[in-house]
């Protein structure tokens, strides 16, 4: 990636909502080259979004769960068809040690938990899971280390 690349990435990461030729200031490159490399990161698979927070919409729930499952590689690849698509699993992990795998899952209440978990326990394969709530969130914050990355390599 290029300076300038890194340089917009980096304001975009701090506030993707900037208007271009406020973009542009900041990463020192004319509001065109900023719009044409915003074109290239999105062609690229650089996506833009907003945060908004569960609670807000009600998902006032978040746990961790678990999974110790049988090792084949075809019973993993058919669980793993079916939890991408459980729409509250937000993030879902191959791991190393006691356990296979990690979900992240964000749900309205405990009912919905436990009905998330007994899907998790219908799948094939699945030895046992163990479930883990968040009581409270200190820090939440994915796009920190990316941020940091990029301000290091600027020297910032």
């Amino acid at each position: 990636m290029k300076e300038a690349e890194k340089r917009l990435l980096l304001e975009l990461l701090r506030d993707s909502s900037l208007p271009l030729t406020e973009l542009a200031r900041r990463a020192g490159i004319s509001r065109q080259t900023a719009a044409k490399k915003v074109g290239e990161l999105k062609r690229r698979g650089v996506s833009f979004t907003i945060r908004v927070n569960p609670s807000q919409l009600g998902l006032e729930t978040k746990a961790y769960i678990f999974i110790n499952e049988d090792p084949s590689e075809e019973v993993r690849r058919r669980n793993e068809g079916v939890i991408r698509a459980i729409p509250q699993v937000s993030e879902f992990h191959r791991i190393f040690g006691r356990y296979s795998a990690v979900m992240v899952v964000m749900v309205r209440n405990p009912d919905e938990l436990k009905e998330v978990v007994r899907r998790i326990h219908e799948l094939k394969g699945v030895r046992e899971t163990e479930t883990f709530l968040v009581h409270s969130t200190i820090k939440d914050d994915p796009l920190s280390p990316l941020i940091h990355a990029l301000e290091e390599e600027a020297g910032e």
